[in-house]
């Protein structure tokens, strides 16, 4: 297989400006990006966003500043825009190296880069090997970090998991790792689907217990009417998980839970209130930094 270029971006952005560079990434149709965290600060972040070149035919890549002076406009005191090149693939997988190590996660996880062996001081942990790819989930964002650490108090054996934005397959992994004997990934990228099966493949050997599904979670749901599902796992932007929480609540079985993370303290209250205009009980709330993650259950007394 022939090596990827990839365009390197590099901001230096508040903390709270995160979420809005990915939602105005998606609203340019921009799907198929990674982000690296290289420098962290009380408030700043120096942050690399790297978009596949295939994704770009030549004539769009003529548009390719246009498109970044569209990104600059936001919060534009705020976020400065370093620099933009072309970086091939091998190099590209060197700087993952060289800034991303094994991370504990909670009582329980480990997230392995696939290019590090094991500790045998970390034998008695859950460990999720990841190739980085181009997906988000490695375990470093306070998003992915806080759904670890509620997966953990969660009974997954011998239940049906759905991950709504599967990213890199991390929580996939996890649930399966704890359990689960049927797992549904679902992403709107095409390059996220592809890093859930092979990291899939990489942890377990084999995907038998994984089903992947491209697409937006409102039309796969639709398509495929699925049974209802034990658990849902939804990482992402809670833009997004607003116009999707009536669709989840309808895939939930009686007693099911839905944990939903990629929200900023600032819009907690919001998901809040919609969850519970939908019949969803709230459960528990838990912050990290700027994120919120929140649980909630659909109670046996509802239809």
């Amino acid at each position: 297989m022939a090596n990827k270029n990839w365009y390197k971006l590099t901001f230096q952005i508040e903390s709270d400006s995160e979420e809005i560079i990915i939602w105005k990434l998606n609203e340019l149709g921009i799907f198929s990006f990674s982000f690296e965290y290289l420098i962290k600060t009380d408030n700043k972040k120096e942050v690399n966003i790297w978009l596949p070149i295939e994704e770009w035919d030549e004539s769009s890549i003529s548009d390719f500043e246009q498109i970044i002076s569209k990104l600059l406009n936001i919060n534009d005191s705020k976020n400065q825009f370093f620099d933009w090149s072309i970086i091939k693939e091998e190099d590209w997988l060197t700087s993952w190296k060289k800034y991303w190590g094994p991370e504990l996660i909670g009582n329980h996880f480990l997230i392995l880069p696939c290019w590090i062996n094991s500790d045998d001081k970390f034998k008695d942990k859950k460990i999720i090997k990841i190739d980085p790819g181009a997906a988000f989930g490695t375990g470093s964002h306070p998003s992915t970090y806080l759904c670890l650490e509620k997966m953990e108090n969660i009974a997954f054996s011998e239940k049906r998991v759905l991950d709504i934005g599967s990213g890199s397959g991390i929580l996939s992994i996890a649930a399966r790792l704890l359990g689960a004997k049927e797992v549904y990934a679902v992403d709107n990228d095409y390059l996220a689907i592809n890093s859930t099966n092979s990291n899939f493949q990489l942890n377990f050997g084999n995907s038998k217990s994984l089903k992947t599904y491209l697409g937006s979670f409102n039309e796969i749901i639709f398509k495929y009417q699925f049974k209802k599902f034990d658990f849902v796992l939804c990482n992402i932007l809670a833009e997004v998980i607003k116009e999707m929480i009536p669709n989840i609540y309808n895939c939930l079985r009686n007693d099911a839970e839905v944990v939903f993370s990629g929200i900023l303290n600032s819009q907690k209250d919001e998901i809040i209130k919609i969850l519970i205009q939908n019949n969803l009980k709230l459960l528990d709330v838990s912050s990290k930094k700027d994120w919120t993650c929140i649980s909630a259950q659909k109670g046996s007394y509802l239809t």
